[in-house]
């Protein structure tokens, strides 16, 4: 009885082991990391035609986020951590083949509620950019922006449901003390084809902007788990407005592990 456990244990481990996070997509899941769990991923993302906002679309903006950083922590059993940071090679009308820092995402998950199945579940994230990037070369607004939003997840068997919906606080570089206000939203499906391999599709963007700043971009793609620890993950992205990117694709590998386990 005692190898039955141990045989059980080793075949389901991965799989408990799989974390709540939603990359390619940009959306997020209600549902948070466990406790003392973190996840840290290096991925790289490359965009064709990419808006930059309160600018036209049409800047020929090519760019690279090599790498892109990913820090999730569940830091209590309602809180989570997430940090974000790419490094970006540009080449459009404003720069031209040059290298330099994006700006660093400080987000929190704030668990309200979940049902007593623990299959449905709401959040409240608030996110902050930090102004540290470069405007004059375009590497960012290189203004402090900042959203709250509402997280709701449901699951059915083997497909989960993610929407999100909130405020986007813009600040605008090209004035002072002004901002543009928008709706940032997400809406996507993840689907478990087995305890391994999971497919992945959403779209996310913002609505109602007064500054020309809307773009909406659908996004699919997949995740496999390979070991208890490492995830894989790619995906492919297509601009649904004038205002979005044309195309691009991204991938990551995500490190998973317990803090003091």
């Amino acid at each position: 009885m005692n190898k039955l456990y141990a045989l059980l244990f080793l075949l389901f481990y991965p799989s408990l082991l799989w974390a709540e996070t939603l990359h390619p997509l940009a959306g997020l899941d209600a549902q948070l990391l466990p406790q003392n769990r973190w996840e840290l991923r290096l991925g790289t993302k490359y965009t064709e035609n990419r808006w930059f906002p309160f600018e036209e679309r049409n800047t020929h903006r090519k760019e690279w986020d090599i790498p892109f950083l990913n820090l999730d922590i569940g830091v209590a059993n309602n809180v989570e951590l997430n940090f974000s940071y790419p490094y970006i090679y540009l080449d459009s009308d404003h720069t031209h083949h040059t290298w330099d820092s994006g700006d660093l995402c400080v987000g929190v998950k704030i668990r309200l509620w979940h049902s007593e199945d623990k299959t449905t579940f709401l959040t409240l994230n608030m996110k902050t950019k930090l102004p540290n990037g470069d405007y004059s070369n375009r590497f960012s607004t290189n203004e402090a922006d900042f959203f709250a939003e509402g997280l709701f997840s449901k699951k059915w068997r083997k497909v989960k449901l993610f929407i999100n919906s909130g405020l986007g606080i813009i600040g605008n570089p090209k004035s002072c003390n002004s901002q543009d206000d928008v709706l940032s939203f997400a809406v996507g499906i993840r689907y478990n084809f087995n305890k391994f391999l999971k497919g992945l599709l959403g779209i996310d963007g913002w609505a109602f902007s007064a500054r020309k700043n809307n773009y909406a971009v659908l996004t699919f793609g997949g995740q496999y788990l390979f070991s208890s620890h490492w995830r894989l993950d790619t995906g492919i992205h297509i601009g649904l407005t004038d205002e979005s990117e044309d195309w691009g694709v991204s991938g990551g590998i995500t490190y998973i592990f317990d803090w003091g386990h």
